[in-house]
Formats: structure tokens, C-alpha cells, sequence
């Protein structure tokens, strides 16, 4: 796990004050080592958290033997392995013991196509010194961070944004700020700034050193995965199932430094933690979050598995202050608003786990995969309501259940809109013209006709990758590498081939993962009610002592949200909001969240650059 930037631009010498400011910016994504090249025209800075083969031979950027390619790279091959012993069988001769050689080396030999053959997450960019050419890719899940700007003469790529936008000043994108509001994250290639892009996963770039011949395509797009293959009973279903995790996992927990476990007391973590445990010799950390006298805490269920499995457990505290504090924190190493709160503890925990191990296994992504969400399991109901809209006006339906549903959801494609939570209707009327839909999501939805393929398209392509890149900015904020053993692709098309009815029956959530867990974890704690990690937000927004000392950030003259908004109506809301009125419930802690990444973004500078 490492950060890099990779800057071009013909006829252009990149400062030392770029580079150093680059440096600084991406230090906490690799504290063990850094490196960087210049050449006239290009400049590539990286900084590296050393998991395989930690020597310094095996740092970066790394070039081949003989200096005709250079490469920067970030993440896990899973496979690098298997990859490793096919080219030693056709001569290839390994100076490092990782698998950040193997893709240079596979790349070598392979050229593009090497992508094809790559198990596991990763983005990389690769420099041919010869045909002055540059690769660039990112995983089939988009599990690691890979951003792309152009300006100008200038194309920059970034484990991060914050690096180029030290090139030149961003500014919000008003559709991604639209995204926001709406769905609390802006999917696609939307980044949340106007002309930096997210490149989407599955993704692989090529271009020329001076910037021309640029290409873009898809070499792989994980909802073309999404068709079931031959129908299996329910007890094959399972046995596959079990057989491809307990592969997942060993493949993840490959690893030079030792690793770790994030501990929820659900289902996903638990499960992991088990199957983790029967491949580990010695001692085993988990680490969860307390959250004290809280109703939602989940502590008791993470203590059942740490008696059953002899963890070695520890149990980070986080309190209403405590998250209030982190949260500015949060917003700036996410490079956005945060897209749920569990990105704060999910952050404060690496913070403890970094003193432990480099490494984290996390149960991210399983929800996903098997329909752990409320919405799956009332997929039938929400599916019906979306058809009656369409037959009756929603404003000729009276204002009583089980009307009041479809009301609120109008004729939207109910795919989409079926996680948004929020009150609409009222961020409607604060922000005029900037509540709607989103065209990743859309297309994501009308891709499939059965319902539950469009629930899981559109998840995947916006709440799963929300996940995921909270995963990796919040754990690498602290210095540390999440894997995610659900999110791995055999495992992924393993699960996909099974029969809908089989995987999303309707009224239960994960009913075949639930089954599979069944031989390791107690029935109470598989069949409890699925708990999340729901935070009280509005307790917290309305104490001045926590989250509400955030609320006045709104109404100030310098508010940067409030620009988007009817400003007599948003802080007519804030006042009716702190005197309890409860039509004001549900949004405040978003609007919070985007204020403190609006501002975040106008206090990052550019560096300034010579000319060239």
C-alpha cells in the first residue's frame, strides 16, 4: 500500500517545490520510504508502506534491469505469485521478492494485457522510456484510488487529489455538489472538483509523454458479472460459497508484516475472524469501537468472538466529543465530505491499529455481494410501489401509508433512490434546482430488469465504491493497508453466477452467507436485526459541546455552502433545527459534512511552477 503522483507535461521541469509539497502531501499513504524522478517533461513522487518484501531493493519508483521502464504502483497482487513462477518459467530472473516486480515485469512481457491476468487491488503507472509512452491502471472494483487531471499541456495522476491541485486551484463541481446533497456521494468518474476525474475502476490509460494520443477504455466492468449462471441447489450454493471465501481470505492475509482485524461484532468481520483464526499460528488482534452506554453498541456480540476465537482484543473508545473533534480530520484525508460517520471511526481505529500492525482485514463490501441491506430484503414491496407510480400521479395518492412511500418517491427509478433516507423534499426547498438524480446510478440501473440486478448495479457502482475508498483514505490516514477479502474478483464471480432467488430471496437480508457462517458463529448473533453503524446525529448536531459547535459554519458570511443555497432559508432551518423542530431531523450532519470539505478545498494552494 503506497501513494504516488505522476506529472507530465512536455518541455516542462518540475521544481523542487512541487515535488516537496507532493512529498508532504501523500507522506502519511507511505512513512517507510519515498523516492521520486525527474526528467525534463515528467516528474513521478512516491511514497511507500512497505508490506512485501520490505528491503529497500524493493522500493520505488522501480525501473527494469535494463531502464526502459519505470513504474509506480500502489496496492496488492494477490496472485503475484502464480504470475511470478509463469515468468520465471520464460527466463525472467527476480532481483525482489514482492509484487510490485511481477507487474513490471508482467507488463514487460505482456504489455496491456497484463491487467487481464492481475487478483487483486491496485493502480499503477508505467513509464516507456523508449516510446515515450505511459500506462496507467486501476483495479475492476476501484478498490484503490486513481484521480486524473488535465490542464493544458499538463496531465497529472494521483493516488489523492490534494497533488494536483497543487498544480493549479480546484473549485467545486457543482454536479458532484448536487450528488452530495442528494445521495451524500457523488459517483462515477465524478471526483467532487471541476476537471479532476475519478477514473473508473477496471480503467487503463495510455498516452504519450507530450500528452497526445490519449486513450481511455474499460478492460474489465464488474457488472457484466451480474448474470447467473446454472442453477445450483441451495446446498451446492453453499459449499461454493465457503470454498471461495476461505480461498479469498488466505490470499489476503499474504503479507511480510503480519496483520490485523476490524472487528464489528456483525456478521461480515465476524466471520473473516474466524476463518482468520484457523490460518493463524500465534497471537491475533482485533480492534473495535466502544461506544459506550450508546443503545446501538455493539460490543457484546464482538465479545462473544473474542472469548471464542482467543483474540488479543482492543477496544477504541469513541464518544459524541471525541467524533466531533476527528471529523475535520476525516473530511480533509477524504477529499471530500465524509460519505457515512463510520469513516471517523473507521479512521480513529487505524490510529490505534497502526501501533499494533501495518495491515487490516475488514469485512467491507459483503453487504453488497449478498444483500445485507434492508432494501433487498423489502426489494418486492419497493419494486411494486415503483409501478404503481408510474400508473398513478403521486400527487392524486392521499397522504396515508402505504401511500406516503411512494409519494415521497415519486416516479423516480426506485433502483436509485432506494438508499437515499433524507428529506428531499426539504433539501429541495434550501437548495433550488440542486436536488436530483445521478446519471452513473441511472445507468447503472438501466443496464437490468430484474429489481434486485438493479439494486446491486447501482450499489456497486456508488455505495460500494463509497466503502472502498473510505476504506483505503481513512485507513491510510493513520498509515495503514485495508484489505477487503468480500471485494476480491473469483470470489466476486463466484457469488454472481448463484440464482437470484437463491441470493436475494426477499425478506431476509444475506440469507446464504448467513448459512455459510452458521458452522462458526451462534445463531443470536447471526439472526439478530441487522444494526450498521447508526450514529445519533441529530442528538450530537444539537450540542453545542460536540457536533452542533459546527452548525454556526453554515450561517457565517463566509459560508462556502451556503452559496448553493437560499441562504435566508438555510438558516431559518439551522434556527428551527436547534429549537428542536423535528421536520429539521435527518440532514443536518450532511450539510455539515460538505461545508467542512468546501472549506478544506479553498485552503489548498497550488505551488507555483516556473515557466517552462
Amino acid at each position: 500500500m503506497c501513494g504516488f503522483a505522476a506529472i507530465f507535461n512536455a518541455g516542462r521541469m518540475m521544481t523542487p517545490e512541487l515535488l516537496g509539497q507532493i512529498d508532504k502531501d501523500l507522506y502519511h499513504r507511505g512513512p517507510d520510504a519515498g523516492g521520486n524522478i525527474v526528467e525534463d517533461g515528467w516528474a513521478l513522487v512516491f511514497r511507500r508502506l512497505s508490506i512485501l518484501d520490505p528491503r529497500h531493493e524493493a522500493d520505488q519508483p522501480m525501473k527494469d534491469p535494463d531502464g526502459r521502464y519505470t513504474l509506480v504502483f500502489n496496492g496488492e497482487i494477490y496472485n503475484f505469485q502464480g504470475l511470478r513462477d509463469q515468468l520465471q518459467a520464460e527466463g525472467v530472473v527476480f532481483r525482489t521478492n514482492g509484487d510490485t516486480e511481477v507487474l513490471l515485469q508482467g507488463f514487460i512481457r505482456w504489455g496491456e494485457r497484463v491487467v487481464e491476468k492481475l487478483e487483486g487491488m491496485f493502480a499503477f503507472v508505467i513509464v516507456d522510456h523508449r516510446a515515450k509512452r505511459i500506462t496507467a491502471a486501476r483495479d475492476p472494483f476501484g478498490i484503490k484510488p486513481l484521480y486524473l487531471r488535465k490542464i493544458g499541456q499538463t496531465i497529472g495522476l494521483a493516488s489523492e487529489m490534494r497533488p494536483l491541485l497543487r498544480l493549479a486551484a480546484g473549485e467545486p463541481d457543482p454536479v458532484a455538489v448536487s450528488e452530495l446533497l442528494t445521495f451524500g456521494w457523488a459517483a462515477g468518474s465524478l471526483s467532487n472538483v471541476k476537471g479532476i476525474d475519478r477514473v473508473l475502476p477496471g480503467t487503463i490509460l495510455s498516452f504519450k509523454t507530450d500528452g497526445s494520443e490519449f486513450k481511455q477504455r474499460r478492460y474489465k466492468d464488474m457488472l457484466d458479472t451480474l448474470q447467473p449462471g446454472e442453477a445450483l441447489s441451495e446446498a451446492d450454493a453453499l459449499e461454493l460459497i465457503s470454498s471461495a471465501l476461505e480461498k479469498s481470505l488466505k490470499d489476503h492475509l499474504v503479507s511480510d508484516v503480519g496483520y490485523t482485524l476490524q472487528l464489528s461484532g456483525g456478521v461480515d468481520s465476524s466471520l473473516l475472524t474466524v476463518l482468520a483464526r484457523k490460518e493463524t499460528d500465534g497471537a491475533l488482534h482485533s480492534f473495535g469501537i466502544d461506544l459506550g452506554d450508546y443503545e446501538l453498541n455493539e460490543k457484546e456480540w464482538r465479545d462473544k468472538v473474542v472469548t471464542d476465537e482467543r483474540l488479543i482484543h482492543h477496544e477504541v473508545p469513541m464518544r459524541a466529543a471525541e467524533f466531533a473533534d476527528a471529523l475535520p480530520r476525516a473530511v480533509h484525508h477524504m477529499e471530500g465530505p465524509v460519505p457515512h460517520g463510520g469513516c471517523v471511526m473507521l479512521m480513529r481505529l487505524c490510529d490505534e491499529i497502526k501501533k499494533t500492525s501495518k495491515v487490516v482485514l475488514t469485512g467491507e463490501g459483503a453487504d453488497e455481494l449478498f444483500g445485507g441491506y434492508e432494501r433487498y430484503a423489502l426489494w418486492m414491496q419497493t419494486a411494486k410501489k415503483e409501478q404503481i407510480a408510474k400508473w398513478i400521479p403521486p400527487q392524486l395518492m392521499p397522504p396515508v401509508w402505504p401511500f406516503l412511500g411512494i409519494k415521497k418517491m415519486g416516479r423516480e427509478d426506485a433502483a436509485v433512490w432506494a438508499s437515499v433516507y433524507s428529506n428531499t423534499a426539504r433539501l429541495k426547498t434550501l437548495f433550488p434546482g440542486m436536488i436530483g438524480g445521478s446519471e452513473a446510478r441511472q445507468t447503472a440501473s438501466d443496464r437490468f430488469s430484474d429489481f434486485r440486478d438493479r439494486l446491486r448495479a447501482v450499489d456497486q457502482v456508488a455505495y460500494l465504491e463509497s466503502l472502498l475508498v473510505r476504506q483505503d483514505k481513512m485507513a491510510m490516514a493513520a498509515s495503514v493497508e485495508s484489505r477487503v477479502p468480500f471485494v476480491h474478483e473469483p470470489f466476486s464471480r463466484t457469488v454472481s453466477q448463484l440464482s437470484l432467488d437463491l441470493l436475494i430471496p426477499g425478506g431476509v437480508t444475506k440469507p446464504l452467507l448467513k448459512k455459510v457462517a452458521e458452522k462458526y458463529l451462534p445463531r443470536d448473533l447471526l439472526y439478530r436485526r441487522k444494526v450498521g453503524l447508526v450514529l445519533p446525529y441529530d442528538q450530537w448536531c444539537r450540542d453545542s459541546e460536540t457536533l452542533g459547535r459546527y452548525l454556526d459554519l453554515l450561517v457565517q458570511p463566509d459560508s462556502q455552502l451556503a452559496n448553493y443555497a437560499d441562504r435566508q432559508a438555510l438558516r431559518g432551518v439551522i434556527d428551527a433545527f436547534r429549537r428542536g423542530a423535528p421536520e429539521e431531523k435527518g440532514y443536518m450532519f450532511r450539510l455539515i459534512n460538505i461545508e467542512m470539505w468546501l472549506r478544506d478545498l479553498a485552503d489548498t494552494k497550488p505551488v507555483a511552477q516556473d515557466a517552462a
